[in-house]
């Protein structure tokens, strides 16, 4: 009795399954593919390069959505959409999103992209004015690059591209 109990529950488990249009669940179970991704990313720029920042941006976002669904660090989306808001004058913005990506970048483990985003953050608070915004990147980059795990080409890179004239001397 119980194992009709049982077969019954599960019959109509099924049926309910099948009943139900595959494309809602392929919308939650999809897992996007690196393809996907670059065509964000490919639209956001054809958007940018038109002078289209606003849909840009949401192109942008849409990749970087779709990279932490797949577990990347969205690198490449966040830097973009730091250029939209560079590039519309919203400058905190920007440093806030490349902040952002420092912080996903350092739960990862990635120093190199945790570098680089403090030091772009950093190039765009200086852009700014804010000097205080610019001490605090650059203090927070400079404990990065004493790190044995940094390669050393990339402290190389971030100290001739990054940390020129206006950073080393604001911490001095």
């Amino acid at each position: 009795m119980k194992h009709a109990s049982i077969i019954a529950s599960l019959l109509s488990l099924v049926v309910l399954v099948v009943a139900v249009p595959s494309s809602s669940f392929a919308t939650e179970l999809a897992i996007a593919s690196p393809n996907d991704i670059q065509v964000h990313l490919q639209r956001g720029d054809e958007f940018f390069t038109q002078g289209d920042l606003g849909a840009a941006r949401k192109e942008y976002e849409a990749a970087a959505r779709l990279m932490r669904d797949n577990g990347v660090i969205p690198a490449k989306a966040l830097h973009r959409i730091a250029y939209t808001q560079y590039y519309e004058g919203r400058y905190q913005t920007a440093g806030k999103t490349l902040e952002k990506l420092a912080k996903e970048a350092a739960a990862f483990g990635d120093l190199k992209t945790e570098a680089w985003a403090l030091a772009d953050a950093a190039w765009v608070a200086w852009k700014a004015g804010d000097t205080l915004d610019v001490k605090a990147r650059v203090a927070r980059l400079e404990r990065l690059l004493t790190s044995p795990y940094l390669p050393a080409d990339v402290k190389q890179a971030i100290k001739e591209k990054r940390l020129g004239d206006y950073s080393l001397a604001l911490v001095k």
